[in-house]
């Protein structure tokens, strides 16, 4: 009994990673054992509408700075690695040069993943000897979707503008080794919102779709998780990295 225990308590922590490996686990463990991750990135090219977007877009860079020492530090918790290296530069210089274009969005809107300069890859990894390096983009996007009133009484599906992220493990030849998007992608922050009650008092069916005002947004995005030992790190980032950590910290499951 205590086997079959062991086994399921197995089962249902395999079932709690996220993204999608492009090749096996066991190939990933043995191809990636040094891994840098880069500074969190920005795509401020990706579309979407907001009133105040440069300024939402330049909140966002300034929130990101330092945040993926947390990750690193997260990672090496994990002991999936040989070694976990935080990556120094500049941001907007980085993303410029290595990302150089986007898969098309899903069906709904959510946003595929990143095609990555492949020389510009080789580079940092060489530079910073890495096996392989974490890529993390912030973009906005319009994704379809259903959302509720807060009595869950009213419904509108359409698309709403929102902050979301993306990630990628990517090797020293610029393939993609594992990947976070589609169905996976994170929302990160949420800029619109049906306005149920402005229709409920004006006794009318046409749901406006509203966006959230700018001091709403820096609200949300400096809300913290509550975790002692990070200190105030947002609640935003603090659900991204556990996210990302589940999915590619290799451990006790690949063996079996």
């Amino acid at each position: 009994m205590g086997r079959w225990f062991f086994y399921g308590i197995l089962l249902l922590l395999a079932g709690c990673s996220w993204g999608k490996y492009q090749i096996p686990k066991q190939d990933y463990q043995a191809k990636v054992q040094v891994l840098g991750v880069l500074p969190l990135l920005i795509d401020s090219a990706a579309p979407f509408d907001y009133p105040q977007k440069e300024a939402l877009l330049d909140m966002l860079a300034r929130s990101a700075v330092g945040k993926h020492e947390v990750l690193v530090e997260r990672l090496r918790e994990k002991k999936g690695y040989f070694d976990v290296r935080a990556l120094s530069g500049n941001p907007g210089l980085i993303a410029a040069s290595l990302l150089t274009g986007k898969n098309p969005p899903d069906e709904i809107g959510r946003p595929q993943g990143y095609r990555f300069n492949r020389a510009a890859v080789a580079e940092l990894s060489q530079r910073n000897v890495v096996d392989a390096l974490l890529v993390v983009v912030f973009s906005g996007a319009r994704i379809k979707e259903t959302r509720r009133s807060r009595t869950l009484l009213e419904s509108l599906k359409t698309k709403y503008n929102d902050i979301v992220a993306t990630a990628a493990v990517v090797d020293r030849n610029g393939e993609v080794l594992w990947r976070l998007s589609g169905d996976d992608t994170y929302r990160a922050l949420q800029l619109q919102y049906p306005d149920f009650d402005e229709a409920y008092f004006n006794r009318t069916d046409l749901v406006r779709v509203k966006n959230i005002r700018l001091s709403g947004v820096e609200k949300a995005l400096n809300e913290t998780s509550g975790r002692k030992k990070e200190g105030r790190l947002p609640k935003m980032y603090d659900k991204l990295f556990d996210r990302i950590v589940s999915g590619i910290s290799p451990g006790l499951l690949d063996s079996l």
